[in-house]
């Protein structure tokens, strides 16, 4: 026995590979140990030298492959040399049904990680498990294509609604109960990559050990946002995109009314079954992303993007100013619409809680519209149901980015804005020369109204050095929806369109906080930061967690009356870049430049 262990070894030393006729796990960790630690080394099998490669990312070399096919597996190995990183060995095996090991080795050349796929008596992989230093099973693993779990209790009544993606995670609860199936409890919903009924998020196009989930994110913002709704979920087809035109087949004859597609690709060919398709069911309204290659799709398309059907809208998501967000795409022709879609707070794969941005989210946000127009006048036809979205948008300038318009708030229809109180606050301070037109709003219950009337007639007192002042202010309370009570550019356009009065008064909004991806305590609107935002015009929003808030509201103020974002750094004065306590000074200049434009502008009357 010892013998032969000793003959073994000679052999790993002298053709490492020699010893994959009949290869197991332990055999190939030995094999990336002995590359790893002699990766010039000659490699042959049966005569044949290992193919070798370079490994290169954005036109850097970052290591060296080595490539082995011996009938019926591959083996590969990767010699890994990313800069600023410790090297790394990574084996791979390939059987005949798929992947079934990885291997990854530190700069050691000792195994720290291993994983290996099961499959199922069809040869169907079911789970990545994780192995431990000996290869040995641990608890915990991936799974690829689980069972289907028992029907809900409760069956969802809302329209049926697909999703084209990666899948879903059917295991997690909120997508369970909200699955569209048969009347035998068998789900309507296919995964036409494997072509079986269990479209589960998994996604192996770059690694089959390193699957992509995006499906599961995608619908739970569908979910969230409609509520109530039948999903139907598929699985692209990515092994055959001819299978496209079975899906839309496989909708259609499904009722699926609203078909979501968070994807795409460069490739024309790969959506022209598609498209006859989606053309020869006008019954259907196909949502598309508008992808995120920060180009615009009219000089270089991406589809099903870029496809003329009249049944297609595409979105994408747009940034804090109503422009494309970084790296969206945009197109004036292809694009039917913006909508904020960054940093959304949706549920993982593993049902965690994740923050997620692009014009993928954009999909989920437009169908969940779509699907509640849709539930409560269910015979709209799909040309009524985009009139009723585009009554949902604003054009402003958005005519440089996408073909209708800016959907400021896709929650809109849902949003609950009740007033709960109002009264006059009086400041202790004499009246001024120039008077002020302002409202207060105040949002969140943090806010108590001792903090409110500090807060105004304390930035008040700061602003009388310029003899600018108010007589009397109405403070407003709302009961409101959660997220009405945070500064948000697309949310405010809901609550100020549905609480402003006058244009010509300024209001000064209590919020709780906020969700502009540029965040600030307290911020301030003029003219010339709303040109593509102009409902968030003259108004002063305040959060709750702003410190030294007098000072930073009538710095704010000061902003816009003076139309102007400017500041200083004198010592002492008001409108230095932060500011801080005992630091409200204004020179007679300052004054004379917000009086003269808060006059232009009609925020103040000269008494």
């Amino acid at each position: 026995m010892r013998k032969a262990i000793s003959r073994l070894l000679a052999t790993l030393a002298l053709c490492p590979i020699c010893a994959l006729a009949s290869p197991d796990e332990t055999r190939l960790l030995q094999l990336g140990q002995q590359v790893c630690k002699q990766p010039d080394a000659p490699i042959s099998f049966q005569g044949a030298t290992a193919q070798r490669s370079a490994i290169e990312f954005r036109n850097t070399s970052i290591g060296e492959r080595l490539e082995w096919r011996p009938a019926p597996d591959q083996v590969q190995i990767e010699l890994l040399q990313l800069p600023g990183r410790p090297s790394q060995t990574i084996l791979t095996r390939t059987i005949p049904a798929g992947a079934s090991l990885r291997l990854a080795l530190d700069q050691n050349c000792e195994l720290s990680e291993a994983r290996r796929i099961a499959y199922d008596d069809d040869g169907m992989a079911t789970r990545i498990e994780h192995l431990d230093r000996e290869l040995q099973k641990l608890d915990r693993f991936d799974w690829l294509n689980p069972s289907l779990p028992a029907p809900a209790a409760n069956e969802p009544q809302g329209p049926r609604i697909g999703m084209i993606d990666s899948g879903v995670n059917y295991l997690l609860p909120h997508i369970a109960a909200s699955l569209a199936r048969h009347d035998d409890g068998s789900l309507i919903g296919f995964d036409f990559w494997d072509m079986d009924d269990l479209p589960f998020d998994a996604n192996p196009a770059r690694s089959a050990f390193q699957v992509q989930r995006h499906g599961s994110r995608t619908a739970s913002v569908l979910l969230r946002e409609a509520p109530g709704i039948a999903l139907v979920p598929y699985r692209y087809p990515r092994p055959d995109m001819s299978r496209m035109k079975q899906l839309v087949e496989h909708a259609a004859s499904n009722d699926v009314r609203i078909v979501g597609m968070p994807l795409g690709s460069n490739r024309y060919a790969d959506w022209a079954d598609f498209a006859r398709a989606a053309e020869a069911y006008p019954e259907i309204l196909f949502i598309a992303s508008a992808g995120n290659n920060g180009r615009d799709i009219d000089l270089s398309p991406v589809y099903p993007a870029g496809l003329e059907i009249d049944n297609l809208l595409v979105t994408t998501s747009s940034n804090d100013f109503v422009e494309p967000a970084e790296r969206t795409n945009y197109g004036r022709i292809a694009v039917d619409y913006l909508l904020p879609a960054e940093s959304l707070n949706t549920i993982d794969f593993d049902g965690s809680a994740a923050v997620v941005s692009g014009s993928s989210y954009a999909v989920p946000r437009l169908a969940a519209l779509a699907a509640r127009l849709l539930a409560a006048e269910p015979d709209l036809t799909t040309k009524q149901l985009k009139k009723r979205l585009a009554g949902f948008s604003v054009r402003g300038r958005t005519g440089r980015y996408v073909a209708t318009g800016f959907i400021p708030d896709p929650l809109a229809d849902t949003a609950m804005i009740e007033q709960s109180d109002q009264y006059p606050f009086i400041p202790e301070s004499p009246a001024p020369r120039y008077e002020l037109s302002l409202a207060a709003t105040v949002l969140d219950e943090q806010w108590l109204d001792n903090e409110v009337e500090a807060t105004l007639g304390d930035a008040l007192d700061i602003l009388s050095q310029c003899d600018i002042g108010i007589r009397q202010i109405e403070v407003t309370r709302y009961d409101t929806s959660d997220w009405l009570r945070d500064l948000a550019t697309g949310s405010a356009h809901t609550l100020l369109t549905r609480t402003r009065g006058n244009e010509n008064t300024l209001a000064v909004v209590f919020a709780k906080d906020t969700r502009m991806n540029e965040a600030y305590d307290a911020e301030a609107f003029g003219l010339g930061n709303t040109a593509n935002r102009p409902w968030l015009r003259h108004s002063v929003w305040l959060t709750h967690a702003t410190s030294d808030r007098d000072i930073a509201l009538a710095h704010e103020l000061f902003h816009v009356l003076a139309n102007s974002g400017d500041h200083n750094e004198i010592s002492g004065n008001l409108m230095q870049r932060r500011t801080a306590r005992g630091e409200t000074n204004l020179g007679k200049a300052q004054c004379q430049t917000a009086i003269d434009s808060g006059l232009e502008l009609q925020l103040l009357i000269e008494r």
